[in-house]
């Protein structure tokens, strides 16, 4: 994982309000809740060049009314996965800072809304926070040269200010399968070995920093073994050991007793994955129920000293999916739906 490959880039940041005075009401629990949802394309009601067909003004497929109705389901969809909506919401396929600004105020309001600069892909990755924001950059790997060719897209990394305590979210959206799952798997390990460079460059900093990585990453934890161990995959095992993927593993002793030696650019992270003891899913393909979004956790955010793993939850608001379980994402011609993706979700719990 060399991080020399990768470009970085300083991100501009939309602030509904000064992040430095960001009133946080604490939630009942006690704890922090981050959610991570792929909106399915939520595109403004203003032509902006470049729009899908389906979210075109001048095509007369989209307007106002449509977005206002959007809004409202996904607004719904988010707040009956977590009533009152999570303190950290990571979303994906977002047009522009203006819809993150809308979805939050239907959401009751979030002080802070960050947003990956203008790129190439229409849609991005965007984080709102309730908690005031230290910091935020956005990352870009360079392309790799023998995978297909995507449009790049950059990984979000924002710092949270939690009750005088940092925490680093990171929020991605990796390459899809289409155009085949091994023709396109160069692009996801490109990816990959660019979030465990940053992650591992920021551990080696500071090993005490709490991570989180949310996003949908086309990528099942257990991808491996889906694909029948035909070649590496964007997501391994630490007993793979080191190379052009991330490193995730299930059981917690093997994530603390690794943060001390991993922390570092080199050998990369070993992130928690909350998956293999849940059950549930987030996507469904082909009939195959898939779990392609993703929450990690660094060993300080899964084990303290302030932040502690709770819980884990892909179970869905019953009106989100059909009598088969399937998504029920937006539909243009019936104007119903939600998103083809579940929303996910983990709790911290805060110890003073």
């Amino acid at each position: 994982m060399r991080i020399e490959r990768l470009s970085c880039i300083f991100l501009l940041i939309f602030l509904l309000a000064s992040c430095s005075g960001c009133a946080f009401e604490a939630r009942q629990h006690g704890g922090i809740v981050i959610m991570s949802y792929n909106l399915m394309n939520l595109f403004d009601p203003v032509d902006q060049g470049g729009e899908y067909r389906e979210f075109s003004v001048a095509g007369g497929t989209w307007n106002d009314r449509l977005y206002r109705l959007r809004l409202k389901a996904l607004s719904s969809a988010v707040s009956a996965a977590v009533p009152g909506g999570p303190d950290v919401l990571v979303v994906q396929e977002a047009e522009n800072a203006r819809v993150l600004a809308d979805l939050g105020a239907a959401l009751g309001g979030y002080g802070c809304v960050v947003r990956a600069p203008e790129e190439d892909a229409l849609v991005a990755c965007g984080i709102l926070s309730r908690y005031p924001v230290v910091s935020a950059r956005a990352h870009r790997a360079t392309p790799p040269e023998d995978g297909a060719a995507s449009v790049p897209r950059f990984l979000l990394e924002v710092e949270l200010d939690v009750q005088g305590h940092r925490l680093a979210i990171f929020a991605a959206h990796w390459k899809s399968k289409l155009g085949g799952a091994a023709e396109t798997e160069a692009d996801r390990r490109s990816a990959a070995s660019l979030a465990g460079a940053i992650i591992g460059e920021r551990l080696a900093r500071d090993p005490d920093l709490a991570i989180v990585l949310a996003g949908d990453l086309n990528e099942s934890h257990d991808e491996y073994l889906r694909v029948g161990r035909a070649y590496p995959t964007a997501l391994m095992s630490p007993a793979a050991g080191t190379g052009d993927w991330l490193q995730i593993s299930g059981d917690a002793t093997t994530v603390l007793k690794a943060a001390g030696v991993h922390a570092t650019a080199s050998g990369g992270p070993v992130l928690y994955c909350p998956w293999e003891d849940a059950g549930g899913y987030s996507y469904v393909h082909g009939g195959i129920e898939e779990r392609i979004d993703n929450i990690f956790l660094s060993a300080r955010a899964l084990s303290g000293p302030f932040f502690r793993f709770e819980s884990f939850s892909a179970i869905p608001p019953d009106f989100l999916v059909d009598g088969d379980g399937n998504p029920l994402g937006w539909n243009g011609r019936s104007c119903s739906g939600y998103s083809d993706h579940l929303p996910i979700r983990i709790e911290l719990s805060l110890s003073e």
